[in-house]
């Protein structure tokens, strides 16, 4: 169950970043780009690479009391791109 939620918050942290990087919030975008990087595979999982980069990038930001601050609706619209919701 652990590592399900991490790679579920690292999931939603890594494409909340990509949409800032790329400045947008089209979660379809977004998915796209993660994928042609190779961070999510096509069932829109992350793949190794991408936890390698979830875990370098965004576990020393688990602490930070801001980290997920509007998170909610942008994993709801990642959920339903992805067909999980």
């Amino acid at each position: 169950f652990m590592g399900t939620m991490r790679d579920f918050w690292a999931r939603e942290r890594l494409l909340r970043h990509i949409g800032e990087r790329h400045d947008t919030y089209d979660v379809s975008r977004v998915v796209d780009i993660a994928k042609t990087a190779g961070y999510l595979d096509q069932s829109g999982q992350l793949t190794e690479l991408g936890k390698h980069l979830a875990r370098e990038k965004f576990e020393r930001d688990e602490k930070s009391p801001d980290a997920d601050v509007g998170a909610g609706t942008f994993i709801l619209q990642v959920q339903q791109h992805s067909g999980v919701a």
